[in-house]
């Protein structure tokens, strides 16, 4: 790896790839935090005190900054772009007036920062980066150009020009984000000796790397001073997310918290363990509880609302999942109690009814500490939560899927069955293509988990009711059954043959979703003797419910239509409602919709959840059916 400055021929071809793909180039805002970076750290090669001492490296500069204004120009509306946009055209006037290193330096600072709060973190690394591989990967991959402390003075790199990066080097330090040497390693800087790593090396590994290089400027003295804080100053630990560790520089850190959160950054650089492991998140949610009681007491209702959903979403619903493998009443029970806290809330409840609910909330979280604070799962608990995991999830999209399969077969829809198989094959591409972003591009947050689950249930609702009452509706309709068995296909017709396709594609790709999410807690929690009871459990799910598939199948297949009509009807339309509890309960975690509970006890796996608003939907949604499937229920 080399410095990521560049000379003439690496600017004329970065200046030309970036002309060419502008419009791409500025929605990856991973890449521009990557182009502010090379300004802030090069801009000392171009000018100094006003005078250029390099034109080749000026012209760069120059370029980069229009660039970035007009990459910054072409990101997606959003709250704060036009300050973003002030602050690319402030830097690329500073450029242009020969301003100072310290200047360019602190625009710089302030448009990469700028940039991360206003369009988010757009990678983090998915797990603890494992540093012993880090060092044996630099030591093959980048020691001949950096040397064996990276000091930039290996042999291979004595010829290059620009000389390879040291990163013992403070300043050099200060002004990279790890998100940036993140890049520089997957991406490569074209014209220079530093090569692209992105097919040679994982994205594990990449990330590994950024985290090794980017902590050899980090001394044991700032390390040990960093843990300390981090550890023991309050609010520490909360306010140095993995968000803020991955896109922020040391000096960002430094300029908005301080020393001694400047030092816990090293720190963590040197351990990143620290920020992935669940007593992190029980810590935040705790903080976020504690600030929602403060708020309330002062009368800032909202404020109180926005931290009592926050130490759900951003805090104990990062180890939900974790938590149910282990104690699923534990995990259910704690959830009841953080929407109490935001029930007491919302109700304006007395302050002393919220202290008591986030006192509960607390103890729940506590209990948590401790169940995840073990060994692993044994053989057997793992075995039965994998088994369990994919029967559960899977029983509920097998059953639409059987059902509509069935119907069609008995009636020799050849077209429908065609859709209907397009519907839930796209739906596993679907889920594949969720479980690699959710292991290599992206993590999802409590929030985005709930809404999608949240809204994926509703809408699902909503068509297996509909396809339900149709159901009903012509099982007694003796012209249509008639006529369903010769010409079944014209019959539907094809925009009720694409609702089919959409019922067979969300039912599963909802259920997919939820699974994915089920298994990465489980494998968290397993040790390397459990790993092979995972996918012992998958088989026996995978078996159990071909066995069930088969009986359907078998069982609707002798059934006289309309009969089987009647039947599938009522079983979609109980779906129905099942999801449409699980949906809104989900929205509510989400804090979409407000959560008034009941004193009777949650029965899960009916989707029954309860809350006023819950209940009321699936109350209203039973009435219907009733009502629809009596006057269903008329021969014609």
């Amino acid at each position: 790896m080399v410095d990521v400055a560049a000379k003439a021929r690496f600017s004329a071809l970065l200046i030309t790839l970036f002309s060419f793909c502008l419009p791409a180039f500025a929605n990856n805002q991973t890449a521009l935090v990557q182009l502010v970076e090379y300004v802030g750290a090069d801009y000392i090669n171009a000018v100094v005190d006003g005078d250029i001492v390099s034109p080749e490296e000026y012209a760069e500069m120059e370029e980069f900054t229009a660039l970035l204004a007009q990459g910054v120009a072409q990101l997606p509306a959003a709250d704060g772009k036009q300050d973003l946009q002030d602050k690319a055209d402030a830097l690329q006037q500073a450029v242009i007036d020969k301003a100072t290193e310290p200047r360019i330096k602190a625009l710089a600072q302030s448009v990469r920062a700028t940039l991360v709060t206003v369009y988010g973190i757009p990678v983090s690394p998915k797990a603890a980066p494992d540093l012993e591989r880090a060092a044996e990967l630099y030591q093959t991959q980048c020691a001949a150009c950096h040397g064996e402390q990276g000091r930039g003075d290996g042999p291979a790199g004595a010829a290059l020009e620009p000389a390879p990066t040291d990163f013992t080097a403070v300043s050099r330090y200060n002004g990279r984000s790890l998100l940036g040497l993140h890049t520089t390693i997957t991406q490569g800087v074209d014209g220079t000796g530093m090569a692209a790593y992105s097919d040679t090396l994982s994205d594990k590994d990449r990330w590994a790397l950024a985290f090794f290089v980017g902590a050899k400027a980090v001394s044991d003295e700032m390390a040990e001073n960093g843990k300390a804080a981090f550890n023991r100053i309050p609010g520490m630990q909360t306010s140095l997310t993995l968000d803020t560790l991955v896109a922020q520089a040391p000096e960002d850190v430094l300029k908005e918290q301080g020393e001694q959160a400047y030092a816990a950054l090293g720190y963590l650089r040197r351990e990143p363990s620290a920020l992935f492991n669940e007593n992190r998140f029980i810590a935040l949610s705790d903080e976020r509880l504690h600030e929602a009681e403060q708020a309330y007491r002062s009368g800032d209702h909202q404020a109180a609302r926005s931290a009592a959903l926050s130490a759900y979403l951003d805090g104990f619903e990062m180890i939900e999942q974790q938590l149910a493998a282990v104690d699923g009443d534990l995990m259910r029970r704690a959830e009841a109690d953080f929407m109490a806290v935001r029930e007491a809330i919302d109700r304006r409840h007395e302050a002393d009814i919220v202290s008591e609910r986030a006192a509960t909330a607390r103890a729940s979280l506590a209990a948590a500490a401790d169940a995840l604070s073990g060994d692993g799962l044994s053989p057997a608990a793992t075995f039965s939560a994998s088994f369990f995991i994919l029967f559960r999830e899977g029983l509920e999209a097998l059953l639409v899927v059987a059902a509509l399969l069935t119907f069609t077969r008995k009636a020799n829809a050849a077209s429908a069955t065609r859709h209907i198989h397009l519907g839930w094959v796209a739906a596993l591409l679907a889920g594949g293509l969720t479980w690699y972003a959710a292991n290599s591009l992206i993590t999802f947050s409590g929030a985005s988990r709930e809404m999608t689950e949240g809204v994926a249930g509703v809408v699902a609702a909503l068509i297996l009711f509909y396809v339900g009452f149709w159901m009903h509706s012509n099982s007694h309709s003796q012209k249509w059954l008639g006529y369903i068995r010769n010409k079944v296909d014209d019959a539907l017709g094809s925009g009720t043959i694409w609702v089919l396709t959409f019922v067979s594609f969300i039912s599963v790709y909802r259920e997919i979703f939820e699974t994915i999410l089920f298994y990465q807690a489980l494998w968290s929690q397993v040790t390397t003797a459990t790993q092979a009871f995972v996918f012992y459990g998958i088989g026996a799910a995978v078996t159990a419910l071909a066995v069930v598939c088969f009986l359907f199948f078998r069982i609707g297949m002798r059934l006289p239509l309309s009969l089987f009509f009647r039947v599938t009807s009522l079983v979609l339309l109980v779906l129905s409602v099942v999801l449409l509890g699980r949906g809104i309960a989900a929205l509510q975690e989400a804090g979409v919709l407000d959560a008034y509970y009941l004193g009777v006890p949650t029965i899960e796996w009916l989707g029954f959840f309860p809350t006023v608003q819950g209940v009321t939907a699936q109350g209203m949604a039973v009435l219907l059916g009733v009502l629809l499937w009596l006057r269903g229920s008329k021969p014609d």
